[in-house]
């Protein structure tokens, strides 16, 4: 069957029709709604460069060949719920208007979305994908929905999905072990990390309320601080201005200045700082690495005239408790990112 080219008006309808050959609607103008809903394709079933003006039903169906809906423009809504493709699907290039619906549906073969433009919400929920599911380089403008879909690979990069998945909590954990198992460990990470943050958003049942809200509160300075161990540059930022910070500090205190009485107290021969900011900063950075007590011993706790010794004390071992939580936390990035791509 061949209608290939040709401009039908409404209305259409091919409910529960039966093609056992193939049936080519190449470049064909459905200026309607269009009805192959509960149909069978027994050989291939060809749209490609196909426009669809209307409602696009082809609900139920089954593909029992290939599928080609290339380079294909659905003005309307897309429905495709509970169809089942027994050949490869393919979609490349098409572009839908309107909410694309492959609810529920059976693919068997390769499943081809690439180059695909969404404008509106596209849902694949409870669809099972058999072989690979390509969506590469498509083009997400509004809502994508993988609630209880499941796929063997999908290539996909979260660059093209991030902001527009719909929440659950499945279908994150699917993607992260794809991206784990397709070696995009970049992708991995910015999923987990933005899986972590609409997570917090979310009741957690398992916790009662006072739980829940220490725990989330928690959850804020994880993200700030070292992105739940996916960004080892903001444990490394947070370091360096603490550092700075704590010099400043030191400085304001008198550290090296003319009432600073740790020389007094010091071995015979050995050197104290000057009030020189580099000396200062070489001090502070000191004591933020001796928190961890691996490499670098603290220096001697100084003793400054007119300064409080309980609060110069307390500061000095603050500082030393943040080096050893951010050298800690830039250890966990560091291995969970760059040590692991290496």
């Amino acid at each position: 069957m061949s209608l290939k080219g040709m401009t039908i008006e409404p209305p259409v309808y091919f409910d529960q029709a039966v093609f056992r050959d193939s049936v080519d609607f190449d470049s064909t103008i459905f200026n309607g709604d269009v009805h192959f809903g509960h149909s069978e394709f027994h050989k291939d079933a060809n749209f490609m460069r196909s426009k669809f003006n209307g409602h696009a039903y082809f609900g139920d169906s089954e593909f029992k060949d290939n599928a080609n809906f290339i380079f294909s423009e659905f003005n309307g809504p897309a429905s495709f719920m509970l169809s089942e493709f027994n050949g490869s699907a393919y979609f490349w290039g098409s572009k839908f208007n309107g909410d694309a619906g492959f609810i529920n549906d059976r693919f068997y073969r390769d499943t081809y979305f690439s180059d695909v433009v969404f404008n509106k919400d596209a849902s694949f929920n409870g669809s099972l994908f058999k072989e690979d599911l390509i969506f590469e380089n498509a083009t997400f403008h509004r809502k994508l929905s993988l609630t209880r879909t499941r796929y063997d690979e999908l290539f996909v990069r979260w660059h093209d999905i991030a902001g527009h998945l719909v929440y659950d909590d499945a279908a994150y954990m699917s993607l992260m072990k794809n991206f784990n198992g397709l070696g995009y460990f970049e992708d991995h990470d910015s999923c987990y990390f933005q899986y972590r943050k609409e997570h917090r958003a979310e009741p957690w049942p398992a916790a009662n309320a006072g739980e829940e809200w220490l725990r989330k509160l928690i959850d804020y300075p994880l993200e700030w601080f070292y992105g739940y161990g996916t960004k080892p540059f903001n444990a490394l930022l947070f370091s360096i201005a603490i550092v700075l910070v704590y010099a400043l500090f030191w400085w304001r205190q008198g550290l090296g200045g003319p009432n600073d009485m740790t020389p007094s107290v010091l071995p015979g021969g050995e050197e104290w700082i000057d009030n020189d900011i580099l000396d200062i900063l070489g001090f502070s950075f000191t004591v933020f690495l001796s928190g961890t007590r691996l490499f670098i011993d603290p220096p001697l706790l100084p003793i400054i005239q007119g300064r409080s010794r309980f609060w110069t004390k307390w500061a000095f071992i603050f500082e030393r408790l943040l080096g050893a939580l951010f050298s800690i936390l830039l250890f966990i990035a560091i291995c969970g990112t760059i040590v692991r791509s290496s």
